[in-house]
């Protein structure tokens, strides 16, 4: 299975499965919005393990694509990634911008995550 219904801080959310599930392409992004439909859940916890190299080169939209997506179906995302080995300068600015926002954050931890999913 590659989404499992958790529970933290009285709050529900689809936790990808670190080992099973990888972002590729668009259709890898439409199984998130299908899964968020399918359990009625709105908020979603994506690992690094989670992100094809693809997505952290801004050049093949694949990340742009993701946070589109989020904002089209009304979801909510974070994802739990180590900053460091973050090496693209122009995606760390996309971090910085997205962390600003209500729609898809970056943390280095999951329980960081996991109370701002339940802030929703």
């Amino acid at each position: 299975m590659s989404f499992k219904v958790q529970e933290a801080y009285n709050n529900q959310y689809i936790e990808c499965d670190a080992t099973d599930f990888i972002i590729r392409n668009e259709r890898d992004i439409l199984d998130l919005v299908s899964a968020s439909s399918e359990y009625g859940i709105p908020n979603i916890l994506i690992y690094e393990a989670n992100f094809s190299p693809e997505f952290f080169d801004l050049k093949t939209t694949l990340a742009g694509a993701l946070f589109q997506k989020f904002a089209n179906y009304h979801l909510r995302g974070a994802a739990v990634i180590s900053l460091g080995n973050i090496t693209s300068q122009r995606f760390k600015e996309l971090i910085l911008e997205s962390n600003k926002g209500n729609l898809f954050r970056f943390f280095e931890d999951k329980t960081a995550a996991e109370k701002w999913l339940a802030q929703g």
